[in-house]
């Protein structure tokens, strides 16, 4: 078919932008309305900055995210020359806002109006682009969502293991260096644990949303590590992945998914392990966790909220624990609380039933047992479901929180291992943590020489 050639035009016959500009001036605001705006703009802006300040009106934690905020930074000489100091101040002012929850609801509730996720795809440059997603094949039975870091599946949400080389390879160092400080007092483990994703999705799904191998950096870290015994826990996992081992709607794993780990610890340090059966299991309905509010709230997680379960040990179930002001309490039932539904009524919080949540130091005394064993628990909040099934192997459980164990008490591991005459020390650390800039930086801190 023929084309008709477009007619050509003349310079004369063309408009410049310029020209345009030129032609049709913009209509300009009477200079009273105009300093309005702007004094309005200002005053709004003096408003917010004002209230910004106000550290009376600040939050501490944050409930969805279950994490203490970041905390106005310490003024040191070396922090203040580095200019780490005001760095540190402009990420407390922004962690730390108030009403910092409240914004977070509304901006996501706004944009899911809008049909808007600003984390909805998740970067799959490693993937071969010839390996498409089969939509006959069972991963395609249920409808999928991509958001970022949380990969939503029906109702069931996954968080995705992103490794940082260099930051496996300092984890490593650092378990050495443990190792290394209390040679002749005390034998290190350490338990690496998989996230869900790479529990439960398979290979090749894995493989489509980006996620680095789990198996293969779980392998790498123990393999750099000297002096101290792997407690490996992710083939026990894989094989028993059609079990509820992970949250649906939170990141961390289930009391479940903790036992079959502890497990594995008894093997590796010579313990017969209990069965489940030999404790009392207590349930606790309507939990809604991290990913949960990470996805933005979606129906398909909200409609089907998960169930904790949780197991208490016989040699007793009271606690001590040192709280981030330096305070030590004792709190009776507090090391599995079975009141979950009046004590921690808010739905994202019901995970804080196993010892009481995240506290710089707990101390655990299990009088039936007289025989002066005692352990050392260094983990993050994985490390929760899995502490009341040691209680009935030693006399003395303590646990130390590394994110802020250090800054609450002074000690370093290597004085509270030597004060506390420990002979066992067991580390726990989900895979995000072993890759996290920050967290290393919170167990370089307790392993200071």
């Amino acid at each position: 078919m023929n084309q008709t050639p477009l007619q050509e035009k003349t310079a004369e016959q063309v408009s410049s932008p310029k020209q345009a500009l030129q032609e049709k001036p913009l209509p300009s605001l009477h200079p009273k309305w105009h300093a309005l705006r702007i004094l309005t703009f200002a005053a709004t802006m003096l408003i917010v900055a004002v209230i910004g300040v106000l550290i009376f009106l600040r939050p501490t934690e944050s409930e969805s995210e279950k994490r203490e905020l970041t905390k106005f930074p310490e003024l040191t000489w070396d922090a203040l020359i580095s200019g780490d100091y005001f760095s540190d101040i402009t990420t407390w002012y922004a962690d730390s806002f108030p009403g910092r929850e409240g914004i977070i609801k509304m901006n996501q509730g706004i944009k899911s109006l809008f049909g808007i996720r600003t984390v909805q795809i998740i970067s799959n440059d490693k993937a071969d682009p010839n390996d498409t997603f089969d939509p006959n094949s069972p991963e395609a039975d249920i409808p999928i969502d991509r958001l970022g870091s949380v990969y939503v599946k029906g109702n069931t949400a996954y968080e995705l293991y992103k490794e940082t080389p260099e930051n496996s390879q300092k984890y490593a160092a650092l378990i050495s260096k443990a190792a290394e400080q209390l040679k002749g007092k005390a034998t290190v483990y350490d338990m690496i644990i998989p996230l869900s994703s790479s529990v439960n999705l398979s290979e090749k799904e894995l493989k489509q949303v980006g996620s680095s191998d789990a198996e293969a950096a779980i392998d790498r870290m123990f393999g750099q590590m000297s002096d101290i015994v792997p407690v490996e826990v992710y083939d026990i996992l894989r094989e028993h992945n059609d079990e509820y081992l992970y949250f649906r709607t939170d990141h961390h794993w289930t009391a479940l998914g903790a036992y079959y780990s502890y497990v594995k610890f008894c093997e590796a340090a010579g313990m017969t392990p209990y069965s489940l059966s030999y404790w009392q299991e207590y349930q606790f309905e309507g939990f809604l966790g991290t990913l949960y509010a990470e996805a933005g709230s979606p129906a398909q997680l909200g409609d089907t909220p998960d169930t904790v379960h949780a197991w208490v040990p016989k040699g007793t179930n009271d606690i001590y624990i040192v709280d981030k002001t330096g305070n030590r309490l004792r709190y009776r039932g507090g090391l599995v609380r079975t009141d979950t539904d009046t004590f921690y009524a808010n739905a994202a919080s019901k995970y804080n039933c196993f010892i009481m949540g995240d506290n710089p130091l707990s101390e655990i005394h299990n009088e039936k047992i007289t025989d002066g064993s005692s352990i050392v628990v260094i983990k993050e909040s994985f490390g929760n479901a899995l502490v009341p099934f040691l209680v009935d192997h030693y006399e003395y459980v303590y646990v130390v929180d590394y994110r802020y164990f250090t800054k609450t008490t002074g000690k370093t591991l290597q004085e509270f291992v030597t004060e506390m005459n420990v002979d066992t020390v067991l580390f726990i650390n989900n895979l995000t943590a072993t890759s996290t800039s920050q967290r290393l930086y919170e167990l370089e801190k307790l392993l200071k020489d």
